[in-house]
């Protein structure tokens, strides 16, 4: 589990050995002993969970009782579970120091551990936050293990990283900055295509066993069953023919033909012992961690003889308080004043669980009340005039057909009245009961949190409604934030102090200047952390969101009224909904920048200029003179060139066509009032072109 080496005085140490393997038995049957009644209780509701309690039926019944089982119990989890797990957990580090250094670094240390839950999630092939939530709704506890895995998932990354290193040292092209540089570079993408070096999985709450001071936990102990080719293989152990485990050592020592004829027959012997699992007892505390496995033959006669596989000591723990700081991860339920482990962390449905089964008896008995009454029997009726106290008997029939019952075919008359014979209900009181013990079962799980409302509620008494239902729900949220925050403060103590390395996870990140992205968007990339991000800092808070919209909108508005009375920080008010400051900050400084008016008189200029750059190429690709040309022709007095030179193209002409004659296309001048001497009216012919006069001292 860990990758820290034992101690050469636990290898080859009788004395020791026997003592691991003593303590770690005696303590998995003390501890076996206390959560006997805890045990017991989450048998009880695994029953109720998946309908495999007993419905009590009449032996006279038994033949015909329809048993009907309510599958409200596993609807109510999973509705409460999805609930609390909707949203994704949000990590929230506070900065160490004032300014934009420590923001950046906050910022950088949130959206990294937001992204490795998501990789170890994946890499699991399961969805951890769900599995934990679940458990803490319907067992009232649930247990994380994060361990580090560094050198099973990096193990080609040493080797790697050496040959590299050797090959760098024959390079004489490069100086030492050259191949520093290069080393780096080239190792870390050798880790980009690793997998993660920390792994965190799911420990079912049945299996786990602890025991617990002001401190922390003490110890840890995990009893399971495991395949066993799974859990013989991983610890190097054997099996002999009477379903013993061998220990390594011994194992290790056997010859190789032997060891083989033996392997094959694991299976024999498993399928004889009737199971295909074998007892695995995992005792972790402050220092040490014990491993002993059992085989069929010995987990019948205790765990005192199983066999010692592997000790190994670690750094999880805390050498001054004596406590272990991983790599478990506990949190209760509805938590109570209780110190016993039944009681001290509860589920939703503990208070509900003898209802369940009573709600299954009373449904089995309408149903089989449905069943009696669907098929109705019938009864003679005595015909009238016929003289009381003596049988009455249809006409024609002597007296010897009497004992004789009549078949009821449909569409036949009979020459005699019969009646159906009404058969006893279930009782008169079942129909209350069972809504009566819905109405209970309605404190779980009430109707507006399942989205069932009456149509003459306002929204704003459903909204209130389903918020008090939630309240309930609130001491579970509080516990899983406080384990999930514990285990990620001990991924980031795991980066620094054993893998001390930059990790890397693929998730969101601000753009960066350069990029062609829109500032503050964000853009999907490989986050890194390493020691020197961390810096022995590992205070981290993990943030569930079980919520509606019309409650965030609710929340939004006391932010609000909060910053307007000023009794609330720009910052603090940005967390609280759920962003980083420093984002938010570069973002609006971004949006105002923008909209200022210099900023958009720039824009424009801009914008024009490279409108008319546009035009003019357009132009001199068609043939046409470019406003840069025409501007020089007014200025010297010539059309489109040189005097003499051949006429080209004008604005809405063909090439070679003649250039237009000066004026044409100008507005035409009506003829003034009056008469005009010689003729003429003044300005000429109505319908001629008014060419303006050029200034005067201009060549013609």
């Amino acid at each position: 589990m860990t990758s820290s080496a034992p101690p050469a005085d636990w290898f080859g140490s009788s004395k020791a050995e026997d003592a691991a393997h003593r303590g770690t038995v005696e303590l998995a049957q003390e501890l076996k002993r206390q959560f006997r009644d805890r045990d017991q209780l989450y048998r009880d509701i695994d029953a109720v969970l998946f309908g495999t309690l007993p419905v009590e039926i009449p032996e006279a019944y038994r033949k015909t009782a329809i048993e009907v089982r309510s599958p409200l119990a596993l609807h109510i989890a999973n509705t409460v579970t999805a609930a609390l797990s909707v949203n994704s957990m949000s990590t929230v580090f506070k900065p160490i120091g004032f300014g934009d250094v420590y923001q950046q670094n906050s910022t950088l240390r949130e959206q990294f551990f937001e992204a490795s839950w998501k990789r170890q999630e994946q890499e699991a092939r399961r969805q951890l936050l769900r599995l934990f939530i679940n458990s803490l709704v319907t067992k009232g506890e649930a247990v994380l293990k994060t361990v580090e895995r560094s050198k099973s998932a990096w193990g080609e990354y040493d080797e790697k990283s050496k040959k590299l290193q050797g090959d760098l040292d024959k390079e004489k092209e490069y100086d030492q900055d050259a191949r520093d540089r290069l080393y780096h570079q080239t190792t870390e993408d050798y880790k980009l295509a690793l997998p993660y070096p920390i792994a965190t999985t799911d420990v079912p709450p049945d299996t786990f066993y602890y025991s617990k001071n002001e401190n922390g936990l003490t110890s840890a102990v995990e009893i399971k069953e495991v395949p066993y080719l799974e859990a013989l293989e991983r610890f190097g152990a054997g099996l002999d023919s009477s379903g013993n485990v061998v220990d390594p050592e011994t194992w290790a020592g056997l010859d190789p033909r032997a060891m083989g004829l033996a392997r094959a027959e694991w299976a024999t012997v498993m399928d004889h012992a009737g199971t295909n699992t074998i007892s695995c007892i995992e005792a972790w505390d402050y220092k040490t961690q014990v491993i002993c496995l059992a085989g069929p033959n010995q987990r019948a006669k205790g765990f005192d003889k199983s066999t010692l596989c592997k000790v190994n000591h670690h750094s999880y723990g805390d050498p001054i308080l004596k406590a272990l700081r991983g790599p478990y991860f506990h949190a209760l339920g509805v938590t109570t004043a209780s110190r016993l482990p039944e009681h001290a962390g509860l589920s939703i449905l503990f208070g509900f669980l003898r209802l369940f089964p009573l709600l299954d008896s009373l449904l089995t008995m309408q149903g089989q009340a449905a069943y009696m009454t669907a098929y109705p029997a019938f009864k003679k009726t005595t015909p009238p005039g016929v003289i009381p106290g003596l049988p009455a008997m249809p006409y024609g029939n002597d007296g010897r057909e009497g004992g004789k019952a009549s078949t009821v075919e449909p569409g036949k008359i009979f020459p005699f009245d019969i009646n159906p014979i009404d058969q006893p209900r279930s009782g008169a009181d079942s129909a209350q009961l069972i809504d009566a013990i819905r109405g209970m079962l309605e404190l779980v799980l009430p109707s507006v949190v399942q989205g069932m409302v009456a149509s003459d509620q306002s929204g704003y008494a459903i909204n209130q409604a389903a918020y008090l239902a939630r309240l309930s729900w609130d001491p579970i949220v509080k516990n899983a934030e406080v384990a999930l925050g514990e285990r990620i403060g001990f991924e980031s103590w795991l980066i620094e102090r054993r893998i001390g390395e930059k990790v890397y996870a693929w998730g969101e990140m601000e753009a960066k200047r350069g990029k062609k992205t829109i500032g503050g968007q964000v853009k999907a990339a490989w986050l890194g952390v390493g020691p020197e991000d961390l810096k022995g800092v590992h205070r981290y808070e993990a943030h569930l969101a079980p919520s509606t919209p019309s409650n965030e909108i609710i929340a939004t508005r006391a932010i609000g009224e909060k910053m307007q009375l000023k009794l609330i920080t720009y910052e603090d008010a940005v967390e609280e909904s759920g962003s980083n400051p420093d984002e938010v900050e570069k973002s609006w400084l971004l949006h105002d920048l923008k909209n200022s008016q210099e900023v958009q008189t720039e824009l424009k200029n801009v914008i024009f200029q490279k409108v008319a750059t546009i035009r003019s190429q357009r132009m001199q690709q068609a043939g046409m003179p470019s406003p840069e040309a025409m501007a020089g022709a007014g200025a010297s007095g010539v059309m489109g060139g040189t005097p003499g030179a051949p006429p080209v193209a004008g604005p809405g002409g063909m090439p070679g066509n003649p250039v237009p004659s000066p004026g044409q296309g100008l507005p035409m001048a009506p003829p003034p009032p009056g008469g005009g001497g010689g003729g003429m009216p003044p300005g000429g012919v109505p319908g001629t072109p008014v060419v303006p006069t050029p200034p005067a001292g201009m060549p013609m």
